[in-house]
């Protein structure tokens, strides 16, 4: 009898040593798939400017605040402004909630309210376009979203489900269940 109960007890010894060796393992590999997308440097109030081809300003990138995280080498953004600029005319502001930023800076995504703007030379805005989830791409000075849209100019207002931007062309293209009411204000 006695045989048996040393028997059990190095049994039970062994399997509880196997389950606090796997639990353990497994701490460590959540620890660690919490640890792979973890920022490796932040910046309060940044600013970044970019420029193209022959030195002119291309856009600016603000944020209050911006993480940078190593393992896919991506930036988030809280509250970026993007100034998009294409010549000597006013630049394009696009403003949203929050932000990711690829590798390489190539697509920018806006999440939340996504607000785009341009004012004319008493800085007084000509058009604005409100949407959601916006994908950018800076250097083709493009931009689309898939979710409602509207766009108010001077005497227009247009609702739409989705929308292109092209900057480099001042061209906004509303793509799907396009509804517009144009008013004529009257002159006093």
């Amino acid at each position: 009898m006695n045989a048996w109960l040393t028997a059990l007890a190095v049994l039970l010894l062994g399997a509880g040593s196997f389950w606090l060796l796997h639990e353990l393992e497994m701490e460590e590999r959540r620890a660690a798939q919490q640890r792979a997308h973890e920022p490796d440097y932040y910046i309060d109030q940044m600013v970044r400017r970019t420029l193209g081809g022959e030195g002119q300003l291309a856009n600016v990138l603000r944020a209050t605040r911006l993480e940078h995280f190593p393992d896919d080498d991506s930036t988030e953004l809280a509250s970026p402004h993007l100034e998009i600029y294409n010549g000597d005319v006013e630049p394009w502001h696009v403003i949203a909630e929050r932000g990711w930023v690829s590798s390489g800076n190539e697509v920018v995504l806006l999440h939340g309210e996504v607000e785009i703007w341009r004012q004319n030379a008493a800085g007084q805005r000509v058009y604005q376009v409100l949407t959601s989830e916006l994908r950018v791409l800076p250097k083709e000075q493009y931009a689309e979203s898939d979710s409602p849209t509207t766009i108010l100019g001077p005497s227009t207002v247009s609702h739409a489900v989705g929308m292109r931007a092209n900057f480099a062309h001042d061209r906004l293209e509303l793509l799907n269940r396009v509804r517009a009411r144009h008013e004529v204000k009257p002159q006093i």
